[in-house]
Formats: structure tokens, sequence, C-alpha cells
């Protein structure tokens, strides 16, 4: 006789590019009478190869339901990041402006930026666009009032693209419909969002991101299979590293400044949400958003082996490199040293540094880039730097050094999510009281 499902508040299914993990959770709706926890997960390889990601979601499942019994929940979310995520390419007026506001705003929403330019499009441009073969063209240019030439000049330009990936206008508002039309009449599909640089130094990308968020789960069939994963799930599909830092801005509206890194088998992640100091904003030359993510594509464990060993002194590197998943002492040992490396490496391209400048009335100092030394916490999430030993020391060695890199201070607390769970919090955030999530990524940081 077949035992009846347990009920459970959710179920995440977060599939990545080699690993899929399905989680369960209960106490978050009856929170705060109950206790948010983390029942158990499963764990299976996705199953892109074999043209449907669905096998390794049911394999990851039957995982889980063999610890925990048969499962029932009305919740079930989930993130991608399989078939090389969420790919973008992002186009603005000029490189410091709005090329990079677009860029802030593709990243923190979790897509891999594959090609971003600046001014007009030329026809190489049109080519690297192809070739990239993007889900989503995010399409920026001109304060508001200001420039319409060089948006509508690409927003024509695009139109001669083989490929037709769906467009987010997030420009000058004064003539955002003249493109969608001009975008339209070519077939594409277009979404306008707010301009993501209004004025000078001024970002608003919070709006691009949700509908870089609502694109990616309404339009984009994102690997083999994915359309059964849409059919699974209750709830939204998130791009796994947007739902990070999602993630980790409610972390933030609970603790404070923070940092969260992720170090992967390709990629380093680090996200950022803080304001900075009020000192280092007086001195600033670059806007930055509230809430940041940079992607380091040659800091992995694995893929990206080879590169963050070329960063280790000759004597230090590892030989051989470590595989996909360490297991021997020495194999474990190597991926821990790449791991520490890329995190150090990461948090430092994350950051910003003070400089000098000479003008005729003497010696300038002034901030460029992130500043982060308001962030009293750092986390670390991913597979590397929660389940390789020495996590804490990897971040810890990651901190400031009284140097002029603006780094979270050397008294920073530094925690780990232990149940690899701030992904899963990010996808069940739009479904469960902000508290009742928040204290799932307290618990498994060990608080």
């Amino acid at each position: 006789m077949t035992p009846e499902p347990r009920r459970i508040d959710a179920l995440v299914a977060e599939i990545g590019s080699t690993t899929t993990v399905v989680s369960a959770f209960d106490g978050l709706a009856g929170f705060p009478q109950t206790t948010p926890h983390l029942l158990g997960q499963g764990f299976a390889a996705t199953s892109v190869g074999e043209g449907d990601v669905g096998i390794g979601l049911d394999a990851a499942r039957t995982m889980l339901e063999g610890k925990l019994g048969p499962l029932a929940s009305d919740v079930t979310v989930a993130t991608s990041s399989a078939a090389g995520g969420l790919r973008m390419t992002v186009h603005g007026l000029t490189q410091k402006m709005t090329a990079m506001a677009a860029r802030e705003a593709a990243l923190g929403a979790g897509a891999v930026v594959r090609y971003q330019t600046a001014g007009k499009l030329r026809d190489g441009d049109l080519r690297e666009i192809e070739a990239v073969r993007p889900n989503l063209v995010l399409l920026a240019g001109g304060v508001e009032g200001g420039d319409a030439e060089v948006v509508l000049h690409n927003a024509q330009r695009l139109t001669a693209l083989m490929v037709r990936p769906v467009v987010v206008y997030a420009g000058n508002s004064v003539v955002a419909e003249e493109a969608r039309e001009l975008l339209e009449s070519a077939g594409f599909g277009v979404l306008i969002t707010r301009n993501v640089y209004p004025a000078v130094d001024e970002l608003d990308i919070l709006p691009a991101r949700h509908v870089i968020h609502d694109a990616f789960e309404e339009h984009i069939i994102h690997a083999p299979g994915m359309e059964r994963i849409g059919e699974w799930a209750s709830g939204r599909i998130l791009p796994t590293p947007g739902a990070v830092l999602i993630a980790a801005e409610l972390l933030a509206s609970a603790e404070g400044d923070l940092v969260v890194v992720d170090v992967g088998g390709a990629t380093t992640d680090v996200h950022s949400v803080t304001d900075g100091s009020p000192e280092i904003a007086a001195i600033t030359l670059d806007p930055q958003p509230h809430a940041k993510r940079t992607v380091e594509g040659d800091l992995g464990t694995f893929v990206s082996a080879a590169t963050v060993a070329e960063l280790l002194p000759p004597e230090q590197r590892p030989d051989p490199l470590p595989p996909a998943l360490p297991a021997t002492p020495a194999e474990i040992a190597a991926a821990a040293l790449l791991a520490r490396t890329a995190t150090v490496t990461g948090m430092q391209r994350h950051a910003g540094a003070l400089t000098h400048l000479y003008t005729p009335t003497g010696r300038k100092t002034v901030a460029r880039g992130r500043d982060l030394t308001a962030c009293r916490l750092v986390v670390g999430t991913g597979g590397a730097l929660t389940r390789l030993p020495g996590g804490i020391e990897m971040l810890r060695a990651a901190v400031g050094d009284g140097g002029e890199r603006l780094l979270p201070p050397a008294d920073a607390r530094i925690a780990l999510d232990r149940d690899y769970v701030f992904a899963c919090c990010g996808a069940l955030a739009s479904r469960f009281p902000a508290e009742a999530v928040v204290a799932l990524m307290r618990r498994s940081m060990g608080e």
C-alpha cells in the first residue's frame, strides 16, 4: 500500500549546469509559530545532454523522497542556470554611462552578459550578437529627454539580425514607442521598462531587473525539456544568480550591508548590497546601484581551473588540476586552493579603490568603483565555499587588508550558507513572508 504523501510547505528545484538539486522546506507558512527549516535535498546530474532537463529533476526528487518518503507541496518553484543560463547582450550610448547601467541591470537579474557595446552598432557588432545567440537583448541609450539618435539607430540595426531574441528597451522614454514599432514590425518581441540611466550619475536598474526576470520565465526556453519544469513549478522560474541576489537583498534588509560570494566550477559571482560609507560616497566618481553583482568568468575550480592556477606562484600550482567532483585528499586540497584564490581575486575585482589625482591645487583622493567598507557581513554560498574545507578562512582572506582597495573591514562577520539554500530562498521570497525566508538563511548560517 502506497503511503499518503507528506504535506510540506515548498519544493525548490535548482537546475544547474552540471547538477540538479531538489530541496524540501517546511515551517514557512506558519511562521512565527513554526520554525522554517530545510527537510532534505536530493541530487542528480543535470540532463541537458539527454535532451530533457526533466530527467535530472525526476531523479533528484526520487532521491529526496527516498530519504523523506512521498512529498506533496502546493508551492513548487525553480531556478535555472542550465544550458549557459540567461544569455544577454547589452547596448548603450556611452561606455561609462548607459552601457554600464544596462550591464548592471542585466547582471543583477542573473544574466550572463556575452557581449556589450557603446555607441552606434556596426556590422561587426551584429555578427557578434548572432554568434552569441542571446535569449535577450537589452537596449539602452540617452538620459531622459536627451540623445535619441543612437538608440533609434541601434533599434533599426537590430532588425537586420538573423536571430530574433526578445528586446528589453530601457533607454530614453521619449522614443520608446518609436523603437518598439521598428522592432515589432521586424518580428521581435519587445518589452519596455524605465530608463536605466535617467539622468547623469543616476541609476534606475531595478525595474529592468524585474522585466528581465519576467522575460526569462515567460519567453525563454533555456534548455531541452525546460517547458516541463514550467509545468512542474507553481511559481516563477528565476535565473539562479538572480535568485541569489534577491536572497542577499532580503538578508541585508534584516542584517545590514553585506557581501555574498559564490565560487563555482566555471565562474565566481560576487553580490553586494550596500550604499557604501558616507565618507567614501562624498569622494566617489562612479554611480553605483544599491545591489550589485559581478561575474568573473575566468575564476572557477573546474572549467576555469587552469586560469586560476596561473594566478598562483609556480611552486603552488596544483598538478594535476582537480576534477569537477574532487574525491581524494589531494584533489580536495587542490580544489580548496583554487577556491581560495578565486574568492580573494573575485572580491578584489568586485571592490573599488581609492586613487589619487594631481590637480593644479595639489593631490586629490577620489574613489572609483564599488565601496564595500560598510559591509559588516560576508557570506559564502555555492558548492566550493560550503562543501570544501576551510570556507571561513577563504572568505577571511578576502576582506580588508588596510590598503586602498575598498574591501569589507577586517573585522566583518564571516558566515557560510552551510545548507546551500540561498538560491532557494531567493525563489521562495515571492511566496512566503520575508521574515520566514530570512529565518531560513539565518539558520543556514548557524544563527
